[in-house]
Parts: structure tokens; C-alpha cells; sequence
């Protein structure tokens, strides 16, 4: 996803954009079915918290206001109940906690709520409150805040979903910056009906060439004047030569060691640190007539997925689709998503739905699934302190620019990337 934003932010030069499939984006896919347009991968964003991320949005042609998310933005499911809002004060009021832990739970969301206004970490090339990356978001939990178990279960759907792995895996410097959106009242949910395509399609509209997709880069060597890419164009099964003044190399880092040879300054060992979650998402498409109140609606204590989004999100419609996010944690389940074919992945996914909402599977006319073998850098703890301090960005001309540079597996990680990529092209170009 780096990439269209750091082309775009290089769009008076002369760029060269190569895609390896045949659409931009990665995982911001979109989908489809009987006209209704749904979000096939990544659903949505955080409203513009700056003036500055406001301006780039509508530099694009795009209206966050009219994308904005109505009330509540999410919801969770349990024990047969929802729990609409389960993020605000309100909502956490709603959860079956006992007082002694509900108290101590409403004072750890009002102090993320106060510092998620002072604190914004994406870009940072330190580490702030660094000390909260030393242990696991459950010890956080469990051992800073005295808060029980039962505060960590009900938080596993979302850190599986949002940083792919559970609180006992997952940095809590992690953790509680994502939490810290959640808790905000000033913070709200943008989306697209087909979800952050949009923002994809976008980007190329302000492209001045479009993308050569199906080209994959099976090689990236140093020039002495700058670097020089193999190239396999797919559709013509021919490979060729490419050279630039300077490569913004915009994959996650599990393929970029495979195309960095010694001589450019990276050796595979330096990549070891990086882990990566997997992730199945299905469509669920027919005459659903569920009924959720929130726009991300949870559910807690179900292994199979860990959420879903209704679109269109009100009831009466002729059709509509579920579309389910089925994190998979690394490593047991990534092997099993390997060995599982599609039909039966399926049917697991539309069987848990239907435990959980009787009735809902002789609504289902069709299910579209789709597997992200890597989507999510899990930042385990220890893991963002070795980004900040020993990961190099870039050497010689070539630039490494993903999410999992940022450590955390959202869109905006993937955007700061691509603006920072593009800041260090200028300057390689200038130079």
C-alpha cells in the first residue's frame, strides 16, 4: 500500500510504479456482489486527527466528512447480548465486569484518551513511553493495571483482528496505542463502501501514468549510479532490466529478503526479527437479515473470527453482505490456513456465524473468501524498541518502505511510510 502514496508524493518526477498483481493496493481490496459494494480487505480509517491529514485527504478528491461513521462505530457480542459502543464510557459501563475491576478499567481508558491527544508516534523515529514495549499487553494489564483476566479475554477479538496475535503476544506499547484511538472521544471511524480501495483509486487517479501491474521484481541490484531491478513481466513471460536513480521498495519485509542480495547492505538475519500474522476474509452474501448496531461489530469468546461489518449496515435491503474477519495468529494457524481448502474454510466460518446467529445460513446465497497469507506485522514485545533503534530504513539508493517499517499493521502506518519514502527519494535524487 507505501507505494501509491510515496508515488504520489513524487508525482512531478519521473516514476516508474511496478505492481506484482493486477490491481493496486494490497490488501485494499474491494468487493462485490449483485451492485452492492463491500470492503474485501482493509474497511477503513481514522478521521483526520490534523489539519494536515485533512488537506491530503482532500487533495485527492476525497470528503472524509461524507465518509464519516455513524454512531456507535462498534459494537460487542456476548453471551447472546450486544453491548453497542463497547469502546466509549458509556459502553465499558455495559460490560459484565465486577466494580473494583470496571473502575480500574475506566481510569486506564480516560488515560489513554488524554494522552492519545499529546501522543502521536507514527513517523517517530524514537520510541516514546518506551518502557511499555517491554512486556505483553496482558502483563500490562493484568500486572501494571491489576485488572483481571476477564478484561484481557474481552480485548483478545480485537488485538487478534487489529495487531494479529493475542494480549499475551502482542508489545503493549502496541496495544495501548491502538486502544488509545478507541478510547478517544474526539477519534472517529471513516469508511468507503468498499473500504480503503477508495483511497487506492484515488491515488492513482492523481498518478500522471498508471501502475504496470503483473511486473515482478525477482531481483534488486546496486549500480554504480543508482539501482538496477530484474524484472518478470507475467503477462508477457518475459523478464527485463530496469534502473532508477534511487528504488522505493514497498513490500513487507518477508519478500524484501528475498530480493536484497549482500552487496546492497542487508543480509537475510537482519530480517529475522520481523513476524507476521495471516488472515482469511469472507463475504457472506444473500438476504441477510441480521441486525448489529455498531459499524465493527465484535464478538468475544468465538475462535473462528473475531468480527464483521454489515453493509449496507441497516436491515431491509434485497441484499446485503457480512463480510468477517478470521485472523489467523502465527504459527499453528498460518500452517493450517495452508492446508485448508477454500470450501471448508468456508463452511467453518459460515457455521460459526450461524451458532452465533440462528438462522443466518439459509440466508447465505454466496460466499467469497479471501486469504491474505501475510497481512499483519505482529509487534511483539521487544520488537518496536529493535525497529526504532537498530532497523535500518534505507542503504545506498534503495529505500524500504511498508507498514511493518512503522511496526503496526494499519493504513496510516502505510501512508507515513510512503510520505517518508518519498522525503528520502528527493533527497537521494537532489544529492
Amino acid at each position: 500500500m507505501s507505494r501509491s502514496p510515496a508515488a504520489y508524493h513524487l508525482r512531478d518526477r519521473q516514476v516508474v510504479v511496478l505492481e506484482a498483481e493486477g490491481h493496486a493496493g494490497g490488501v485494499c481490496l474491494p468487493g462485490s456482489y449483485q451492485g452492492v459494494s463491500y470492503p474485501a480487505g482493509s474497511a477503513y480509517f481514522y478521521y483526520p486527527w490534523s489539519a494536515e491529514w485533512l488537506k491530503w485527504y482532500r487533495d485527492l478528491g476525497l470528503d472524509p466528512d461524507a465518509a464519516l461513521v455513524a454512531d456507535p462505530s462498534n459494537a460487542l457480542f456476548f453471551r447472546g447480548a450486544w453491548i453497542p459502543d463497547c469502546f466509549s464510557q458509556q459502553g465499558l459501563k455495559c460490560l459484565p465486569l465486577g466494580p473494583a475491576a470496571l473502575d480500574k478499567l475506566l481510569r486506564l481508558a480516560e488515560e489513554l484518551a488524554a494522552w492519545e491527544e499529546e501522543w502521536e508516534p507514527l513517523g517517530s523515529e524514537t520510541l516514546h513511553q518506551a518502557e511499555w514495549d517491554r512486556y505483553s499487553l496482558q502483563e500490562y494489564l493484568e500486572k501494571v493495571r491489576g485488572l483481571p483476566g476477564e478484561v484481557t479475554r474481552l480485548f483478545a477479538p480485537y488485538c487478534a483482528s487489529c495487531l494479529g496475535a493475542g494480549p499475551e503476544e502482542v508489545s503493549a506499547w502496541a496495544g495501548l496505542y491502538f486502544l488509545m484511538s478507541e478510547f478517544s472521544p474526539s477519534t472517529r471511524t471513516a469508511a468507503f463502501p468498499e473500504g480503503n480501495a477508495r483511497l487506492i483509486g484515488a491515488l492513482l487517479d492523481n498518478l500522471p501514468a498508471p501502475p504496470r501491474f503483473r511486473q515482478v521484481v525477482v531481483g534488486v541490484r546496486p549500480a554504480w549510479d543508482g539501482v538496477r531491478l530484474m524484472v518478470m513481466d507475467a503477462a508477457a513471460r518475459e523478464p527485463y532490466c530496469l534502473e532508477a536513480g534511487a528504488v522505493i521498495l514497498a513490500v513487507g519485509k518477508f519478500t524484501a529478503r528475498k530480493l536484497l542480495v549482500p552487496e546492497t547492505g542487508w543480509n537475510p538475519s537482519d530480517f529475522e526479527p520481523f513476524r507476521y500474522s495471516s488472515y482469511v476474509v469472507a463475504a457472506l452474501c444473500g438476504h441477510v437479515s441480521l441486525e448489529a448496531p455498531g459499524y465493527e461489530n465484535w464478538v468475544a469468546e468465538e475462535e473462528t473470527f473475531s468480527d464483521f461489518i454489515l453493509t449496507p449496515r441497516q436491515g431491509g435491503h434485497d441484499r446485503r453482505v457480512m463480510v468477517v474477519f478470521a485472523p489467523q495468529p502465527p504459527p499453528r494457524e498460518r500452517q493450517r490456513l495452508l492446508k485448508e481448502d477454500p470450501p471448508t474454510r468456508a463452511g467453518r466460518i459460515l457455521a460459526a456465524a450461524d451458532r452465533l446467529f440462528p438462522g443466518l445460513k439459509g440466508e447465505i446465497e454466496e460466499i467469497h473468501l479471501y486469504r491474505f497469507g501475510h497481512a499483519q506485522v505482529v509487534a511483539y514485545p521487544g520488537f518496536l524498541t529493535w525497529l526504532k533503534s537498530r532497523f535500518p530504513p534505507s542503504k545506498g539508493r534503495i529505500i524500504l518502505s511498508s507498514a511493518d517499517s512503522e511496526g503496526l499493521p494499519c493504513i496510516e502506518a502505510a501512508i507515513v511510510q510512503g510520505q517518508k519514502a518519498a522525503r528520502q527519494a528527493r533527497e537521494l535524487l537532489r544529492l
